[in-house]
């Protein structure tokens, strides 16, 4: 074995071999996900913030593309918000694509293709990280294990969020192409290649792990840059391509994050120039006992993530930096796991906070305890070099201290159970599976120093242990139907099908309900196709973040025609209907219509002022619009307006217009730039009425009015996107000697 910069090169191989081992590790990854692959009873989602925001956001965009419009607005929360500006929807990410031109279920997303998407995800993980290790040269055997415990354990494995995982399972793509271009051949190609994986895992939706990536692989660029000068200007590239396939997400983001408010976990929400409080980090950082928990099942989730690996996969981790710590990429990951591991601890070291303070990205992730997501990478990486030492040089005394020291942790693990069960102390099964896995290691490690098992039988010994200790990290706390005491977020999603069909039966007007959290905890909005105020979201627009929305008025002015809940919030509300899960429906009688049109403007000075004269009831906010800095010019004069919604889609609204005179025709939906208004096919002015409403003005007679989302930020990134997307192609097409992935031999 060379111990110089990388392993030697593994020879070409035919295609039908190169399948092989991605189709076995399909296979395996089926098998470890067969409660949501080989049943219907089980689901991953049912968790509050899954079924609350994100499976029914997934629905809204699925619904949008099975009728042929691309979901850039979403309708249905809040007056209505840009859908790529909330980031985390992640409506360009190209897996969620796939996943909305799947059939739907009456029109619905099935729940059994969300469940082998989530397989998939973890399939992909697995994949690239096998890929990763074969591609340093390393072992089938040590690289099988690798893929197992990033891509089923630690962080990948147990974090809730489909958005967070879909954003982190890219890395080690990004880290294969980055050692490509650093070692040599299609240096530029590689460089452009693994810049386009982290330009995708923006894509994603959710900023926290790609945050942390990037930074991970800046530190990396420049360490290699200080050993190389030659390779700036395939850092370079690297960082350009990231931009650029990225700016389809980002820059819709960064409009949005400019004109909204977020909630954080703060004592109120932040705008975009307010740094998030350190307190937060604090409140996520992970605690230093979880540091055992990489190996050990002693603690629990941080922010619905575990860091657990297994005995498996974190000593074979560590005998791999012992036993190969001379070569540069074990000194690199080494490096980087520690870094994120002190990264990840938050509050308790200056490293997190110090990032915190000088860069202003950083206090946006505001979870240190994400670390986890590199410390986990870089162990099942080492884990990879570990085996290979361990079939390399099974008579070494260093393969030897790793055998003892198997033993002795199972003895240690043995003897504390023995202990508390003696005491009459409840042991966690998990730390008797842990005991089993130490001992079981130990054992198959002598058989082969012994060679009384072939390396294949160490393989497989090593790789159902570390399988069976991963199956106690996600798949775990999985939900089965038939639990009478589990699916409780997700029945907020099934329980109320009838009281959106009573709702989706009013043809009269535009509905929009006002829902009570207590009864129905989800975004039924999103889920059901009906529009609603507030909503599960991580942050909304100021314009209607300002406004009071608890209040009847306020209420009536945005057109909430219904109430759903137990009961209801105002003595004037009439049920019209009960649903079978308790849930009434309750018709809201002074509600304004959706679509209005008014011929008196007034001006107020603030937002204090003009939240005031809606609350004044000698305000009558039938007739009259109220605006911030500047009003139209309007005419009163007698006669009727004839309003008519002809076309209402969530990005395309036309409208029939007569009036008698110049009036302000009023739409209460929220205005955001992008929006464009035309008045009988000539361009035409949006005012924003109230404070956060999209009106335009129209003469007398009778006139066709149209409405479209065409936000320039999303045009923008989308054609920047291409751009990187021709660029890699470009590049790869000039410069890149043709080097297939070393996956076997």
């Amino acid at each position: 074995m060379a111990e110089n910069h990388h392993f030697d090169p593994k020879p070409p191989f035919s295609w039908m071999r190169r399948l092989g081992a991605p189709a076995l590790l399909l296979l395996v990854t089926i098998g470890f996900y067969w409660k949501l692959t080989l049943t219907a009873q089980y689901t991953w989602f049912d968790h509050p913030d899954m079924a609350y925001l994100e499976i029914p956001r997934l629905e809204f965009q699925a619904r949008e593309i099975h009728q042929h419009r691309f979901p850039l607005w979403d309708p249905h929360l809040w007056g209505g918000q840009p859908l790529l500006g909330l980031t985390q929807p992640g409506p360009v990410y190209p897996l969620n694509l796939l996943l909305f031109t799947l059939p739907l279920r009456g029109g619905y997303l099935k729940f059994g293709y969300l469940n082998w998407y989530w397989t998939l995800i973890h399939f992909l993980a697995a994949l690239f990280t096998y890929l990763l290790a074969r591609d340093l040269g390393l072992g089938k055997e040590g690289a099988f294990l690798s893929a197992f415990a990033f891509g089923y354990g630690g962080f990948v494995g147990t974090v809730a969020w489909l958005d967070v995982v879909n954003g982190a399972i890219w890395t080690p793509l990004i880290l294969l192409f980055m050692l490509r271009a650093e070692r040599g051949p299609g240096r530029m190609a590689s460089a452009a290649l693994g810049g386009l994986f982290l330009g995708v895992a923006w894509l994603s939706g959710h900023h926290e792990a790609p945050v942390l990536v990037s930074l991970l692989c800046a530190f990396t660029w420049l360490y290699f840059c200080r050993q190389k000068r030659e390779l700036l200007p395939a850092a370079g590239l690297f960082f350009l391509v990231c931009g650029l396939i990225a700016a389809a997400q980002v820059i819709p983001t960064y409009e949005f994050a400019r004109r909204s408010v977020r909630w954080v976990g703060a004592d109120h929400a932040l705008s975009w120039g307010e740094r998030i409080p350190y307190t937060i980090m604090r409140t996520y950082s992970l605690p230093a006992r979880s540091l055992l928990g990489l190996a050990l099942p002693l603690t629990g989730r941080i922010a619905d993530s575990s860091s657990f690996l297994g005995v498996t996969a974190v000593s074979l981790g560590l005998l791999g930096i012992a036993a190969r710590w001379k070569h540069q990429v074990v000194k690199l990951v080494t490096v980087m796991t520690c870094g994120g591991m002190i990264y990840s601890l938050g509050a308790l070291t200056p490293l997190q906070g110090i990032l915190y303070s000088i860069l202003p990205v950083v206090d946006k992730a505001r979870v240190p305890a994400r670390g986890i997501l590199i410390v986990n990478f870089g162990l099942a990486l080492l884990a990879a070099f570990g085996m290979d030492a361990l079939v390399r040089e099974s008579g070494s005394r260093l393969v030897g201290y790793f055998r003892n020291g198997l033993l002795a942790a199972g003895g240690l693990l043995l003897a504390v159970a023995v202990s508390l069960a003696m005491a009459e102390k409840g042991v966690n099964d998990r730390v008797y599976l842990a005991m089993a896995a130490c001992l079981c290691g130990s054992a198959l490690v002598t058989a082969w120093r012994n060679a009384s098992i072939s390396r294949r039988g160490l393989f497989v010994g090593l790789a159902i242990l570390s399988l069976v200790e991963l199956t106690n990290a996600g798949p775990s706390v999985y939900s089965n139907k038939f639990d009478k005491n589990a699916n409780k977020a997700l029945n907020g999603l099934i329980q109320f099908d009838d009281v959106a069909e009573y709702l989706r039966s009013l043809k009269q007007e535009p509905v929009r309900v006002m829902v009570d959290d207590q009864v129905i905890g989800s975004n039924f909005g999103d889920w059901h196709g009906i529009d609603m105020m507030y909503g599960y979201l991580a942050g909304v627009s100021t314009n209607i973040s300002l406004q009071e929305l608890s209040t009847q008025r306020a209420q009536d002015l945005f057109a909430v025609t219904h109430f759903i809940g137990a009961k209801p919030d105002s003595a004037e509300q009439e049920e019209v209907f009960r649903g079978e899960a308790g849930a009434g429906v309750f018709r809201r009688p002074h509600a304004l219509p959706r679509l209005r049109a008014v011929h008196e403007a007034r001006l107020a000075r603030d937002i204090v002022w003009l939240r005031a004269l809606i609350q004044d009831r000698t305000v009558d906010l039938r007739k009259t619009a109220l605006f911030l800095g500047e009003a139209p010019e309007l005419e009163s004069c007698d006669g009727e307006d004839a309003v008519r919604l002809t076309r209402h889609t969530s990005d395309w609204i036309d409208m029939d217009v007569t009036l008698p005179c110049r009036g302000l025709v009023v739409l209460a939906e929220t205005m955001f730039p992008g929006w464009e208004a035309w008045v009988d096919g000539k361009p035409a002015r949006i005012w924003e009425a109230y404070g956060a409403m999209r009106s335009v003005v129209v003469e007398r007679g009778s006139h066709q009015v149209s409405m479209r989302y065409r936000p320039r930020s999303v045009y923008t990134g989308a054609a920047l996107t291409f751009l990187g997307l021709a660029v890699t192609a470009l590049v790869c097409v000039a410069g890149w000697r043709k080097r297939p992935f070393k996956a076997e031999q």
